[in-house]
């Protein structure tokens, strides 16, 4: 996964943020295999108003390996 970095919250313009666990999960459902799959989101946050500049999963190889992806 590549990093990405953000410097400035686009609402406030602070520069501090806070990586949170989002207490929910996302999950793909596999009708192939007939398999669910599942990963923990995570939440980027400014400390200066509290907006969510960001959500993502830190392990999508666990909801689509690459190799099952279309590119």
């Amino acid at each position: 996964m590549k990093e990405v970095k953000i410097e400035k919250c686009p609402f406030c313009g602070g520069e501090e943020f806070i990586e949170s666990n989002v207490s929910s999960m996302v999950s793909a459902v596999c009708v192939a295999k007939s398999e669910l799959r599942r990963a923990v989101l995570f939440a980027t946050v400014c400390r200066d108003c509290g907006s969510v500049v960001r959500i993502f999963c830190k392990t999508p190889e666990n909801l689509y390996p690459k190799k099952e992806r279309k590119e």
